[in-house]
């Protein structure tokens, strides 16, 4: 029994199978993950390309109405490809610094997803919009980020981008 022993102490042949069965489950769950903060990552990114996306569509009207917001809407959408959209919102205010020097909300569009009113719009436009007569865009952005594996990234990840820009080729954009 003993030279038993002593010939399996001193083999070493599957030493490395036994270490591999071992650390495997810890690379692959390692590497797994990396792929999912990455793939969490880009989806950030392009809820800021977006985000900016509808911004800059709106900013270059001269007036809005629904279905110019629908075709923003489904342009913006298209930017967040491959990720799918079902937790995209998108809100769009129009804030403008009276001849007073009042700010105010001139018009807000949730229709983007069903989003929600943006209640801080015109503190988000104040540092924009410094002189009477100015005014802005500001579009809030929401997207949820739900991982395929959900083992490795648990939860439903909720992220929000802002985006501030001025009129291009007016100085109030009008929503009809």
């Amino acid at each position: 029994m003993r030279a038993l022993w002593q010939r399996l102490r001193s083999d070493r042949g599957g030493t490395a199978a036994v270490e591999l069965a071992l650390i495997f489950p810890v690379l692959l769950t390692l590497s797994l993950g990396g792929f999912e903060v990455t793939h969490l990552v880009a989806a950030r990114a392009r809820l800021v390309a977006a985000t900016q996306a509808m911004a800059e569509m709106v900013a270059q009207q001269t007036t809005v109405d629904s279905s110019a917001m629908s075709n923003f809407c489904a342009g913006a959408t298209l930017a967040m490809a491959p990720y799918a959209t079902t937790g995209l919102t998108i809100s769009v205010a129009s804030v403008t610094r009276s001849a007073t020097g009042t700010i105010g909300v001139d018009w807000q569009d949730t229709s983007c997803g069903n989003g929600s009113q943006i209640a801080n719009a015109t503190t988000l436009a104040t540092p924009v919009i410094p002189s009477n007569n100015d005014s802005a865009i500001v579009v809030v952005a929401s997207y949820t980020y739900q991982s395929p594996l959900a083992y490795l990234l648990p939860g439903a990840f909720a992220m929000t981008e802002t985006a501030i820009t001025r009129p291009r080729n007016v100085s109030t954009i009008t929503h009809s």
